[in-house]
């Protein structure tokens, strides 16, 4: 086994030999241009450089599945569930809900109880509500219900709604 791997070895060294002859002359042929008398000058100019314009990434939210889907959780659908719909129309005024809670009392002094605040004949205070706290006037407690005033506008509240 040792006179193969001797002649595979002499072979790869000519082999070498042979590439680095072929090779060596060209290079040495070519001229050096590396000079400063052999490069041109630039040309002068008063230009500014030129500016690349970076490209902006624009981001598009699908609304249904066949404009996209999120690539991160493909089957999810929570992209097309969370679409806002804008309208045109102004909102109306909240209407706020007011609850008579209970009556309390004889006729002469009776209290009321409007969203788990106590109120007297022509007593004044803010009661809370869903959309925050509202400032009512109670102007007259009746065996079952209420009137208040609310910002310019009076209601009637009743212990039972519909009777």
């Amino acid at each position: 086994m040792k006179p193969i791997s001797l002649m595979l070895r002499r072979k790869s060294l000519l082999l070498t030999a042979l590439v680095l002859n072929l090779a060596l002359p060209g290079l040495a042929a070519q001229p050096k241009t590396n000079s400063p008398a052999a490069r041109p000058a630039p040309a002068p100019t008063n230009a500014p450089p030129v500016q690349l314009e970076i490209p902006k990434s624009v981001f598009i939210i699908p609304t249904t599945p066949q404009q996209g889907k999120d690539p991160f959780f493909p089957r999810s659908m929570r992209l097309y569930a969370s679409v806002v719909v804008k309208t045109t129309q102004k909102p109306s005024a909240p209407q706020v809900e007011l609850k008579l809670n209970g009556i309390s009392g004889v006729a002469p002094r009776r209290l009321a109880i409007i969203n788990n605040h106590t109120f007297e004949a022509n007593e004044e205070g803010a009661v809370s509500t869903a959309t925050g706290p509202v400032r009512i006037h109670c102007l007259e407690i009746r065996a079952d219900s209420v009137l208040i005033q609310m910002g310019g506008e009076q209601r009637v509240l009743r212990l039972r709604p519909g009777s």
